[in-house]
């Protein structure tokens, strides 16, 4: 079966599988790092199945089978469960988001300033847009805007291992999340985000570590969206789902990395964080 006769469903099933990038596994030249991507592989194709027996095959459940085996916690089985739906709710929304974003990315390459975004978080959005503003838009389809937000996702969490020296503070990441399920849950009725006050702003940036974070296209969705959705019903009605699903994956994912403590890369090693706090050792 080529790839023109494979649903959606089924090509976005593949697509799963076949994350992180096979050219970004390839760089892995450690032990540890091979073992990360191998980690990694075997997670992302969990996920394509669980995103089958969810919307392609009947009767099928192979992330219980996987809990059976003691392959994965029930803890990762729910939250393999939470990523998907937040994967289909990405879906939809990129459906009927893409032109709102090849519009903005337009706008922002015929040097629109940044001005015309003060309703969408301008201070926190312009980093993003001058950085969108230097590449060429490269989709042709919702599809393709979807696909790379996906491997966004897939290949930037991979990736830190191939980092010089890369930190992962975990009690960081813990407190995003929180704010920003915080955030959610404080939403409009039409999916819009409450505006964020500059205290709230600076502790967010703090804890994201600011000056690590680079452009992204899933980042380019949220803005476009946040800016078109009052004039586009069916924008806000995925956009509430898009959030209602993140929300609900942010949520699992702080309680369950609880017990986590943080980890960082040096040189290709894996170093974590002894109960103490603070200290990196080899893993």
């Amino acid at each position: 079966m080529n790839q023109k006769t494979l649903s959606i469903d089924e090509q976005i099933a593949q697509l799963i599988a076949n994350l992180p990038s096979d050219r970004l596994l390839q760089q892995a030249k450690t032990p540890a790092q091979i073992e990360e991507g191998h980690k990694a592989r075997q997670t992302q194709l969990l996920l394509a199945e669980c995103w089958k027996s969810k919307w392609l095959v009947k009767d099928y459940y192979p992330v219980e089978e996987a809990v059976k085996r003691q392959e994965i916690s029930q803890r990762k089985a729910e939250l393999m469960y939470c990523c998907v739906n937040e994967y289909k709710a990405r879906w939809e929304l990129c459906q009927v988001a893409e032109k709102y974003v090849k519009k903005l990315h337009t706008e922002v390459q015929d040097t629109i300033s940044v001005e015309h975004f003060a309703g969408a978080s301008a201070h926190s959005s312009y980093k993003f847009v001058h950085q969108a503003s230097l590449r060429q838009y490269p989709f042709q389809s919702a599809y393709d805007l979807f696909a790379e937000t996906l491997k966004e996702d897939a290949d930037g969490s991979f990736s830190v291992c191939l980092e010089p020296y890369y930190e992962v503070p975990m009690k960081k990441w813990r407190k995003v999340g929180k704010q920003y399920t915080a955030l959610l849950d404080r939403s409009e009725l039409d999916g819009t985000y409450p505006q964020l006050k500059k205290a709230e702003e600076q502790r967010l940036k703090g804890n994201l570590v600011w000056h690590k974070v680079g452009f992204s296209w899933i980042g380019m969705l949220q803005l476009a969206c946040q800016i078109e959705v009052k004039n586009d019903p069916l924008l806000s009605k995925q956009l509430v789902a898009y959030n209602k699903s993140l929300c609900e994956a942010l949520s699992l994912g702080v309680s369950a990395s609880r017990n986590l403590h943080g980890w960082a890369w040096h040189k290709g090693e894996l170093l974590c964080t002894d109960k103490a706090g603070g200290i990196y050792r080899r893993a």
